[in-house]
């Protein structure tokens, strides 16, 4: 009776144990499966497809790309400001808020600049990095000075544990992912730069697409996840205030309990504002008329313009 006791003891222990190995076992592949996904969407993107990020913008993974906005013409408008070159956007899709491009000047600042994010939810205070995100820095800088940010809503973010990266997503007055400021910038400071917990990136929808969507990392992300963000995202500044913020808006997590999506907290941007000094020749939101690009430059390269 004994031996039939510990026999049968034996045996439940074994089936409880397989059954334990076999639901971790489950879990690796779920989230082997989204971090896939997620390098897949990247590398897709990169190549100068689309089809990933139609995924990105309705859920369907975790990378933090806005959607493809229609490439500008060969010949497309542009505005220098120091080595920066912003590209308009001449296909003829109307940007998500009628705004300027920045405004040509013969020099971009370089000097520190502090970003403050009032949201509904409370406020957070970040310090740029101009020194190696310029041209970023200064994007954002002429859009703050036309309001562009003001009551616009962190449309998107990646949550639990399958989610591999774990971003708010903000920066599209139209709440869908596909808005943009109808201009676009190349990517800077990729190289060895990390997206830890209080990182802000910039979205884009490929390579030298930036517009106004930007990122904010809440966590640290995985070990997957950061080799799919390694080398894509325009990393331009941290967050030094307000990382309690941040939790309240993201801890809740995605509506109907999903990984990626709407917050369920609605966060709402009320107003940005970005204190930095300004070359003379800089001041000011208003762009003049645009110059135009030379038509023998139809494609981007290290030097050319940037097309989104």
């Amino acid at each position: 009776m004994s031996n039939s006791k510990t026999r049968r003891r034996r045996e439940l222990e074994m089936a409880r144990a397989q059954r334990a190995a076999e639901r971790r076992h489950a879990a690796r592949r779920r989230r082997q499966r989204v971090i896939t996904i997620v390098a897949a969407a990247l590398v897709v993107v990169l190549g100068g497809t689309i089809t990933a990020v139609v995924l990105a913008t309705t859920g369907g993974d975790g990378s933090p790309t806005a959607s493809p906005t229609p490439s500008a013409s060969a010949a497309g408008a542009t505005t220098k400001v120091g080595d920066c070159v912003y590209t308009k956007d001449t296909s003829g899709q109307a940007p998500a808020k009628e705004v300027s491009m920045p405004a040509a000047a013969p020099a971009v600042s370089t000097k520190p600049a502090t970003m403050t994010i009032n949201t509904n939810l409370g406020t957070m205070v970040a310090t740029l990095d101009p020194a190696k995100a310029p041209c970023t820095v200064h994007a954002l800088y002429a859009l703050v000075q036309q309001k562009y940010f003001d009551d616009t809503p962190c449309h998107r973010e990646t949550f639990g544990p399958e989610a591999g990266i774990y971003v708010l997503q903000c920066g599209d007055p139209t709440g869908t992912g596909s808005g943009s400021p109808g201009f676009t910038y190349k990517n800077e400071n990729t190289a060895g730069v990390n997206y830890n917990r209080g990182v802000l990136a910039m979205a884009n929808a490929g390579a030298d697409t930036n517009g106004s969507q930007f990122f904010i990392n809440y966590a640290n992300p995985s070990e997957e996840g950061a080799k799919a963000l390694a080398g894509g995202y325009t990393v331009f500044g941290q967050i030094t205030q307000g990382l309690d913020i941040l939790d309240k808006i993201t801890s809740p997590g995605v509506d109907e309990g999903g990984s990626d999506g709407a917050p369920v907290t609605k966060p709402q941007i009320t107003s940005i504002t970005i204190d930095q000094e300004q070359p003379a020749a800089a001041t000011g939101s208003a762009s003049p008329a645009p110059t135009t690009s030379p038509a023998t430059s139809p494609t981007p390269t290290a030097t050319a313009t940037p097309s989104s």
